[in-house]
């Protein structure tokens, strides 16, 4: 209470006003929050497709140590071959010893590829090289934030044949150097 002349005024709504821009500065606050969350799990899908992308690579490669000869042999290269197409039956063998190595690796390739398919969206693989100079597998999936980011999948070494970059900018790339 003061005194302004002879009459006593008072000062009311001081302390709402204090509490009404408490609680603006506590949106904010809590609107940063959220977006920080949003893009955390944003960079965890990426970080988990990059990953399920690393364990392909390692399935593929331990198919080439378990089938060194058709490795030897290019069965793996697949600029060599035709790359199987989703709807293709698998390449079976009749009994375990039985197969090739060139039939094994037909197999090893569909099968690795029908996991990329059903695993990740927009799944797709390439392999090329030799057993002398390691094999590059390239795995491709798609990412919302590899447009985000406007790099292409030139611009991250990897050249996708079975996708053009300039419509699915949305397409990453994993690649790996694999020896067996």
């Amino acid at each position: 209470m003061s005194l302004a002349g002879n009459r006593a005024t008072m000062q009311s709504g001081i302390g709402m006003i204090e509490v009404l821009v408490a609680i603006v500065i506590m949106v904010f606050a809590m609107f940063a929050l959220i977006s920080m969350q949003i893009v955390a799990l944003r960079y965890q899908k990426t970080a988990h497709l990059r990953s399920m992308a690393s364990q392909f690579s390692a399935d593929l490669a331990d198919r080439m140590r378990a089938n060194i000869r058709g490795a030897h042999d290019g069965a793996y290269n697949l600029s060599l071959q035709r790359y199987p197409a989703l709807g293709d039956p698998a390449p079976s063998c009749p009994g375990p010893g039985s197969c090739t190595s060139q039939e094994l690796a037909a197999k090893d390739i569909h099968e690795w590829r029908t996991g990329l398919s059903n695993a990740m969206v927009g799944g797709w693989g390439e392999i090329s090289g030799s057993v002398a100079d390691g094999f590059t597998v390239k795995v491709y999936f798609l990412d919302m934030l590899a447009a985000a980011d406007g790099a292409t999948p030139v611009t991250r070494n990897c050249q996708p044949t079975a996708a053009d970059p300039v419509l699915h900018r949305d397409v990453s790339c994993y690649a790996a150097v694999v020896s067996p």
